[in-house]
């Protein structure tokens, strides 16, 4: 409310201070009127208080109530100013001395009788300390900390350790940690351990543990690896042994072509004999396993044979090949297994009929003696030089001539023609195991 008092100075004039248009008009009639007789000045005077009077009366109409929400508390006053905009609004609160900043939030409406309604909510900076930095961000009177998180880009996890909860509300400026755990295994010495841990490196975890790694030892991840969460740690336990053994020398094996013999077949003339040597090794173990082994002497103790072969070389011609060592070999080039040798006279014979067995008579099944060789023997038979070949055969029809034992076998052939080409000759009869 504006407000004045009439004062004298040394020199009798009247002093008139915070008045208005009205006031300083009556101020000029009462200084004119002052230096006249007694009763005008008294007129002069009874004016000015009309003048005074009404526009206190005037100042004390134009009183307006106001209210106020600050912080979520509510303050009422009453005001003789426009408030018009939030510029008025912020000038109305600083006079009520509520503290207002530049970045509080502060908003003008209208109550139910019209009255202006000021709600200012405060700004408060949140420093939030993570991962080794410090951000900085603002929010307002009663926002839960989460929200200052999300505005810094900071996600807690459930394992981390906070300075608060984070729907902890904001009432002023605040420092906020988060120190970080992670959930990491340690593998060592043929355990597992697993862990919550805090920031730092796989390093300074082991010695916290009381893990020693030593300088041969296998450290997955490194020593200054940055801890992360679900990391697995490895600690492989490097030693070293020498050892001494003996060990085989494997010998070699010599091959020379045999036109002799046919292609695919392999003859042996000497066996090969494994050699023996003593040999000292160095063996690096990780975890107790050999990874890697170096010789550091070998000493001979008994020289290997070398195998000597030959390998066949003769085309196929129908032939066998026999050995002089016994070894037979069909027109084929494979082995003849077998258990006896019976070399004798052979005739053969045709004309088809009924086996002794009850078999129909066909090539590959011979006549014999069956007290010399029993029915179903299963048999091979070539000349003693292997150029004529009657084949595999099996003992299934007997003959008187082969009972009186002037032969060994009468072969059967489909034909006159081939029985000619036979006749009687000495022939090998091998008897198949």
């Amino acid at each position: 409310m504006a407000r004045w008092a009439p004062n004298f100075n040394r020199r009798g004039k009247i002093q008139v201070k915070h008045m208005n248009t009205k006031q300083n008009a009556a101020k000029r009639i009462l200084s004119r009127a002052w230096g006249k007789a007694p009763v005008k000045r008294l007129t002069a005077l009874l004016v000015m208080l009309a003048v005074t009077i009404g526009s206190v009366t005037t100042v004390m109409a134009s009183v307006k109530p106001v209210s106020v929400t600050y912080n979520g508390e509510v303050y009422s006053g009453n005001t003789t100013a426009s408030i018009e905009t939030v510029e008025d609004a912020r000038a109305q609160l600083l006079s009520m001395g509520l503290a207002v900043h530049d970045d509080d939030a502060v908003t003008l409406s209208s109550g139910e009788e019209g009255e202006p309604v000021i709600t200012l909510v405060s700004a408060h900076k949140v420093s939030v300390l993570a991962d080794g930095m410090l951000k900085e961000t603002t929010v307002y009177e009663g926002d839960p900390i989460s929200k200052a998180l999300g505005q810094c880009g900071v996600v807690v996890d459930a394992n981390d350790i906070l300075s608060a909860p984070v729907t902890t509300s904001v009432t002023a400026d605040t420092v906020f940690e988060v120190e970080r755990r992670y959930e990491v295994t340690i593998t060592a010495d043929g355990k597992t351990k697993k862990l919550l841990t805090g920031d730092g490196t796989v390093g300074e975890l082991l010695e916290e543990e009381g893990i020693e790694v030593g300088a041969d030892d296998i450290l997955t991840p490194g020593p200054e690896t940055e801890i992360t969460e679900g990391m697995a740690i490895q600690v492989q336990r490097v030693t070293y042994e020498e050892v001494t053994a003996e060990e085989a020398i494997p010998y070699t094996v010599n091959e020379t072509k045999d036109a002799s013999l046919p292609r695919g077949v392999t003859k042996v003339d000497v066996q090969g004999q494994d050699g023996l040597q003593t040999v000292t090794r160095r063996n690096k173990l990780v975890d107790g396993e050999v990874a890697e082994s170096t010789v550091l002497s070998t000493t001979v103790t008994k020289q290997p044979v070398a195998q000597q072969s030959r390998v066949g070389t003769k085309d196929p011609n129908g032939w066998a090949t026999i050995e002089s060592d016994g070894t037979v070999y069909d027109a084929n080039g494979n082995e003849v297994k077998y258990t006896k040798l019976l070399t004798g006279r052979c005739s053969a014979y045709t004309g088809g009929g009924t086996t002794a067995t009850g078999l129909p008579a066909a090539f590959g099944r011979v006549a014999v003696n069956p007290n010399v060789i029993p029915y179903g023997t299963k048999l091979y038979i070539c000349s003693p030089d292997g150029k004529v070949v009657y084949g595999y055969a099996v003992a299934a029809d007997t003959g008187g001539a082969c009972m009186r034992n002037s032969i060994i076998a009468d072969l059967y052939y489909d034909s006159y023609n081939e029985c000619f080409q036979i006749g009687v000759r000495n022939m090998n009869v091998y008897i198949l195991g």
